[in-house]
């Protein structure tokens, strides 16, 4: 994931949940001239636009949910600090968490979590 810079509570990464992500990411490069690498598994990343080029955006991947409940859709995730913090932060503002804390090695901790409304997004704390 990218986007480790020093503002805080920003969208740094989105990922398209996608039954088929190969599919997903070959539309995604077809239509907007993304470039795709495959990782491992179903995991292709998907880069917008490279880091110094002068545009702005953010990077993202196109994979299967983690959690089956979860339909074809975008997620955002949401750099914090403090993971814990922010989880609990959002069960006390009526949203809710959708899974436990996700470690991603080399990378952080991840979390998917909900709006009061229903929506997901994921909140990541980066290792520094």
């Amino acid at each position: 994931m990218c986007g480790r810079g020093s503002v805080l509570n920003r969208v740094v990464h989105f990922e398209l949940l996608s039954r088929d992500p190969g599919a997903a990411a070959s539309f995604y490069a077809d239509v907007f001239g993304w470039k795709t690498v495959r990782g491992e598994g179903d995991y292709y990343r998907l880069i917008t636009g490279e880091e110094g080029d002068g545009t702005r955006g953010i990077n993202g991947a196109a994979v299967r949910p983690m959690l089956p409940s979860l339909p074809a859709q975008t997620v955002n995730t949401i750099h914090v600090k403090d993971l814990p913090a922010y989880a609990e932060k959002v069960r006390s503002r009526g949203g809710r968490t959708l899974s436990d804390v996700i470690p991603l090695a080399g990378v952080g901790r991840f979390q998917y979590c909900a709006d009061p409304d229903g929506t997901p997004f994921g909140l990541i704390e980066y290792d520094d």
